[in-house]
């Protein structure tokens, strides 16, 4: 009997949320856009996704209706289909303009949850509209008290809680300031691993122009907020760099006037990581209430492996 032959497709390692590789969240992405081959089938993404062991492996296909999306993606993590995430978006999205060597600066993105909207800045970031939170509200006590036990979290020193579910189930604790969110101290217990969370803390004016870079250098993207985020999916605890978070945190901050329409938040210190995420609230329609305007999520990239895959 023959062996069957395999296809080979492109394939990209995007370092997401950073504009220089190996310090921000990276994703790997196949595309599958040539019509004369055939389309990896379910089991194959899945595997493939199981193979590159990354938190997300995106699969870039052309869109069902391309007079509705420039593109098709399904993201996969090592165990399972997502039907949306922030970074594999953001990720996707570059090696679509790499591939195909498109100028387009407003894309729109075909998924399980429908279709995406994003925007490419003048200095090449991509972003994406921050998609509705589901849940919102204070989190019940028992729950913060697990969380600090498992940070090393003093109670007084979480200022505000959140619940900012958006897909995810994530909730948020807002902590004194930056310098607190950076010291706690992962004791991962079963208990915490029951929940999605992050910790969010405040540069002080002074200090944030010295956190933008590694050699405490102001580059423009000094951050007013320092963020890490725990997902406790596929035997991830720390992601690096967090879009869905991220997202749901400025609703929420942005919303109560903690965070201002515009900002730069920090993530992956911690992990020895430098991501970057650029937010910005539309405020160009005044006529809305501040809640029903757009929150735009975004990052830079940075193309770390272009090669081929055979499947």
């Amino acid at each position: 009997m023959a062996a069957s032959t395999a296809s080979t497709y492109p394939f990209y390692q995007i370092d997401v949320f950073t504009d220089k590789g190996f310090l921000g969240n990276p994703l790997a992405v196949i595309v599958a856009l040539d019509p004369a081959l055939p389309f990896p089938n379910d089991e194959q993404m899945q595997k493939i996704a199981n193979w590159t062991n990354l938190s997300e492996t995106t699969f870039l296909l052309p869109p069902t209706d391309p007079t509705k999306a420039d593109y098709k993606v399904r993201i996969f993590t090592p165990n399972t289909e997502l039907p949306f995430a922030g970074h594999p978006t953001i990720g996707t999205c570059r090696a679509f303009l790499e591939h195909t060597q498109s100028k387009k600066t407003n894309l729109v993105q075909e998924c399980e949850v429908g279709l995406v909207v994003l925007q490419v800045a003048n200095n090449g970031s991509i972003a994406f509209i921050a998609p509705p939170l589901r849940k919102t509200g204070p989190v019940e006590e028992e729950t913060v008290k697990v969380v600090c036990e498992s940070m090393g979290i003093a109670r007084e020193d979480v200022l505000d809680t959140q619940w900012v579910v958006n897909g995810p189930h994530w909730f948020a604790l807002l902590l004194k300031d930056a310098e607190t969110v950076l010291k706690a101290s992962r004791v991962p217990t079963l208990a915490s691993k029951q929940f999605e969370f992050g910790i969010v803390g405040q540069y002080p004016k002074a200090a944030a122009a010295a956190a933008a870079s590694g050699e405490g250098k102001e580059d423009g993207n000094a951050p007013f907020f320092e963020i890490r985020a725990f997902p406790h999916v596929d035997l991830i605890d720390e992601d690096p760099v967090c879009g869905s978070f991220n997202a749901g945190v400025a609703q929420w901050l942005i919303g109560n006037g903690v965070a201002p329409a515009s900002y730069v938040a920090s993530q992956g210190l911690a992990l020895g990581r430098r991501g970057r995420i650029f937010v910005h609230r539309d405020d160009s329609d005044l006529s809305l209430e501040a809640s029903k305007r757009a929150v735009w999520v975004g990052g830079q990239t940075a193309v770390c492996i272009q090669g081929t895959i055979q499947v």
